[in-house]
């Protein structure tokens, strides 16, 4: 071949390199917008319930503990049940088959919630929902790394990841508003049924990656790309001093923060007059904007930190929940909603950074063939421990304290005086205030506690920091 030939077929190579990176770059953003509207709506299914909490409980008749059940243990236990084989799946099937069909599943389970005429159906249909959102996570991050190198992964993540403070701020919003003008059994309805549409999407736009092809190693080495088991992922976890703190701290991130989610617009709506769309407004704008903004932001900054020194990963999380606790607390002992908001947003635009980075920890030290499972794994103990026990507990000891404050001005059984948390019909001035401060109070006392036990947490995330190289190598 002539010097001008080989320099000729030297172009045509980079310009054909050129042409497949940037394919490959639109290829990503597309799985990157897909995954994240499919977790958008996974987000609002399951976070609506926390503007509704309040009516259904007045409606149903339920106690604060069985409020906590259903947002908590029957949607997070069989959540975690059922994706443990779910991850199997994603680590060995079609990920993408795998995440349209359990869209479509808790898509309309969601929308069965609105049918639910007391409180076993709803713990049926809300134990549906958890169902089909078991593969969300797993599959979803599995793909994220094999359409994402090791280098751009957190930003990846950070932006998926904030599918779910944008989801909750989108559910509260949408579900206040109908729940005001057509009622809590309406806005299942309308948060439920448009997935089905979001599966259809995923299962055409998205195609299943070569797993373990953009890692460091590269999958020639048929033992890198294998599927793992359990007990080698939680192997794994287990002898990783970093992985281990890291597991400790979000599982207690998650005890102290879950039952904000529940509780928050219940407390609101127990101690302001407002409307449930000003509620869902409010809550949306305080909360769940802070978090959007720290989840995108945080995953960046952190990012960066972490290009010059990986301990960055944990530390900076460490930071954010330990300036969160006072600000939190700061926000639950305001008189009025507004200073209330405004505490919360910061307490929620300082804690909100740790999930980003600390699956960037698990997902660099996991590798590909383990990943859907130590997805798994984790939320054991994040959503089987803190999430589905937190809110239980937080209710029960809502209905605990409630009733003691309300045997202290009333001679009578709180329960059976106060079904629901408000008086009978009927019922005097005086027994009417007596229930409702009952319950304000014993609701910002739990929270109260629960937000200043964040700062253990914190502790741990410095730990796993501190496991994590100095430099990057």
């Amino acid at each position: 071949m002539s010097q001008t030939g080989r320099a000729a077929h030297a172009v045509s190579a980079q310009a054909g390199m050129r042409l497949m990176q940037a394919a490959n770059a639109r290829s990503s953003s597309v799985v990157l917008a897909t995954l994240f509207v499919a977790y958008f709506f996974s987000s609002v299914d399951r976070s609506i319930f926390g503007i509704l909490a309040q009516p259904i409980k007045e409606e149903l008749l339920l106690a604060d503990w069985q409020l906590g059940f259903l947002t908590g243990f029957a949607f997070s236990a069989v959540h975690l049940v059922v994706g443990f084989p779910m991850a199997r799946l994603a680590d060995k099937g079609n990920r993408v088959t795998i995440l349209s069909t359990c869209i479509v599943l808790w898509s309309v389970m969601t929308a069965l919630c609105g049918l639910s005429a007391n409180f076993v159906q709803l713990t049926l249909a809300r134990m549906g929902v958890g169902i089909g959102e078991a593969a969300c996570l797993p599959a979803s991050h599995s793909l994220l790394s094999d359409y994402f190198s090791p280098g751009s992964r957190t930003k990846a993540l950070a932006i998926y990841g904030l599918g779910f403070p944008i989801g909750s701020f989108a559910g509260m919003i949408v579900g206040g508003f109908v729940l005001d003008h057509w009622g809590w059994r309406a806005a299942f309805y309308v948060v439920g049924l448009p997935g089905i549409l979001i599966a259809l999407a995923t299962w055409r736009l998205i195609r299943e990656p070569v797993r373990g092809h953009l890692d460091p190693v590269q999958p020639t080495n048929p033992a890198f790309a294998a599927p793992l088991s359990y007990r080698d992922v939680l192997t794994m976890l287990w002898r990783s001093p970093a992985l281990r703190q890291m597991i400790i701290a979000l599982t207690l991130f998650m005890t102290f923060t879950a039952p904000t989610g529940t509780f928050v617009g219940v407390y609101l709506a127990r101690k302001f007059p407002l409307s449930y769309t000003e509620l869902g407004f409010i809550v949306a704008m305080s909360m769940m904007l802070g978090a959007t903004i720290s989840t995108f932001v945080g995953g960046i900054v952190t990012q960066r930190l972490a290009q010059h020194d990986e301990r960055w990963l944990q530390w900076f999380p460490a930071i954010g929940v330990a300036l969160g606790m006072p600000l939190y607390v700061t926000a639950l002992l305001q008189e009025s909603w507004q200073a209330l908001a405004v505490w919360m947003f910061l307490g929620a635009l300082a804690n909100s950074v740790c999930l980003a980075p600390s699956f960037t920890v698990l997902y660099n030290i996991i590798p590909p063939g383990g990943r859907a499972k130590a997805s798994v794994l984790s939320s054991v103990f994040m959503s089987l421990i803190g999430g589905s026990i937190g809110p239980v507990l937080t209710g029960g000891a809502n209905d605990l304290i409630a009733a003691r404050l309300f045997g202290h001005v009333a001679p009578a059984d709180f329960m059976a005086s106060c079904p629901g948390g408000q008086a009978t019909q009927g019922a005097s001035a005086a027994l009417q205030a007596a229930c409702r401060t009952a319950v304000v109070d014993a609701t910002q006392i739990v929270l109260l506690t629960t937000m200043i036990l964040t700062i253990w947490p914190a502790w741990h995330f410095f730990l796993a920091g501190r496991h994590l190289k100095p430099r990057k190598a």
